[in-house]
């Protein structure tokens, strides 16, 4: 009956026989109202197929929601399709009362992302908190103590799953590896060697060491798999070492193909261009940029993992402001967004 989902409360409480603040309370949960009276009308409602107007719902009770958004600074190529999603979102709700406010942390500083986040809970300024933590075992108490303390609080983009994180928005990192993993094998042919690069989290931390762990993790499964492909070494290196090209010498020579899992695909494949390697040696990394479509142009980059990053902006802010304004309970503690396989062949669709 999709007509009825016009009704109005006056005429629903006609039908019934109960009066309209009756129906309202039933509506919008404010109690105080008998069991069998609210029997009466959830049936009458579930006749009429009726859907009550959430949005107008809301804005009648003229309560405004903040929502504190935590994240790196870098890479912010990376970080800037982030906060696009994030602005989408808001544009579609801001009328609805809700207010954002975004905390970048500086670099990969844990010890100030911790600070930062255990300042807004102590504030108790804001709804509720999203946060890409820079260490995913480090931040799990904080989150807890947010979480303990009343403030509901979800991850995106890099998950803490031994907090008590309401919910996670991002890609899965372990599937992400085997992707890649599995890309290489076949270009590598069924004797291939391959090699892999990852940061070292030991140094400074991470905004990917959770990530790293679990794109590592289905890499070495696949390899596994194939059983005739040999990785032959994993590079684990800090920021400055991807500068030197001496660093990428002996990887290059013994390999067939290099999988990226840091955000440094650009470099390393500069690297491997100036070494007269592009298009001898596969190279495959994640994300995309105007200098990594360049890479794909000219056959250095095989092919990049995108990670939808405006979805999951979107989805963050989506989600959390669904929750606390109409009380949706959270059905999935994991919305895992798309992997998206992109080459020279259909790059410019990223740009």
């Amino acid at each position: 009956m999709n007509d009825s989902r016009r009704l109005t409360l006056k005429e629903i409480s006609q039908m019934i026989g109960i009066s309209v603040a009756t129906v309202d309370r039933v509506l919008n949960n404010r109690g105080n109202v008998k069991p069998a009276t609210y029997r009466k009308v959830m049936d009458k409602l579930q006749e009429l197929n009726y859907t009550p107007n959430k949005s107008a719902s809301f804005l009648s009770r003229k309560k405004e929601l903040s929502l504190a958004i935590v994240f790196p600074e870098l890479p912010d190529y990376f970080w800037d399709q982030i906060e696009r999603g994030i602005r989408t979102a808001y544009e579609e709700l801001r009328d609805y009362g809700l207010h954002i406010e975004l905390f970048k942390s500086e670099k990969y500083d844990l010890e100030k992302q911790k600070q930062a986040v255990l300042d807004l809970i102590d504030s108790k300024a804001f709804d509720a908190i999203a946060i890409s933590p820079n260490d995913s075992e480090e931040m799990a108490d904080i989150i807890d103590k947010g979480i303990d303390s009343g403030i509901p609080i979800c991850t995106f983009n890099n998950d803490s799953p031994l907090s008590k994180r309401l919910f996670y928005v991002g890609c899965d990192y372990r599937i992400a590896g085997r992707l890649a993993a599995d890309l290489l094998c076949k270009f590598s042919g069924s004797h291939g060697r391959v090699g892999l690069i990852t940061s070292d989290a030991s140094s400074v931390p991470s905004a990917t060491t959770f990530q790293m762990q679990q794109k590592i993790m289905g890499f070495r499964e696949v390899i596994a798999e194939y059983g005739n492909v040999e990785m032959t070494q994993m590079l684990k290196l800090k920021q400055k070492e991807y500068e030197d090209p001496d660093t990428f010498a002996e990887l290059f020579s013994q390999v067939d193909s290099v999988y990226v899992t840091s955000a440094k695909l650009q470099v390393v494949a500069a690297h491997l261009e100036k070494a007269g390697l592009a298009g001898k040696v596969a190279l495959i990394g994640h994300d995309i940029t105007t200098e990594i479509y360049e890479f794909l142009c000219r056959n250095v980059v095989t092919a990049t993992i995108c990670q939808d990053p405006v979805n999951q902006g979107y989805l963050t802010v989506k989600t959390l402001f669904a929750h606390l304004a109409y009380g949706e309970k959270i059905n999935m503690r994991e919305n895992i967004t798309r992997l998206e396989l992109v080459t020279r062949e259909n790059a410019r669709y990223y740009i």
